[in-house]
């Protein structure tokens, strides 16, 4: 979001602060990169963060032969949640292109 917004005033600014609306795109770009490497890469184990993010949505079970199963825990709104994401980022980007 505080990359699209850069982006936003780059674009906005009059012709003389040129160098500072590159720097505004520049910056912008960047922080979208980083939000898209950190959105898609796996999760790896960590010696600093011991507990995975898949762990923190399991719950343990025991089995009717006695051993531990690790069964995910589903969150009710998980599609909703993307949805609303997805639509966010489609006003956003229709919003961009009005705007331009």
């Amino acid at each position: 979001m505080f990359g699209m917004i850069q982006l936003f005033l780059g674009t906005g600014l009059p012709v003389e602060y040129q160098v500072l609306s590159q720097l505004f795109g520049v910056s912008g770009g960047g922080f979208i990169a980083l939000a898209v490497f950190f959105l898609f890469r796996k999760e790896k184990a960590s010696p600093l963060n011991a507990v995975s993010k898949k762990a923190e949505r399991t719950t343990l079970i025991r089995g009717e032969d006695g051993v531990l199963y690790e069964v995910p825990i589903k969150t009710p709104n998980s599609r909703f949640t993307l949805v609303l994401n997805i639509i966010w980022v489609v006003v956003l980007i229709f919003g961009f292109i009005t705007q331009l």
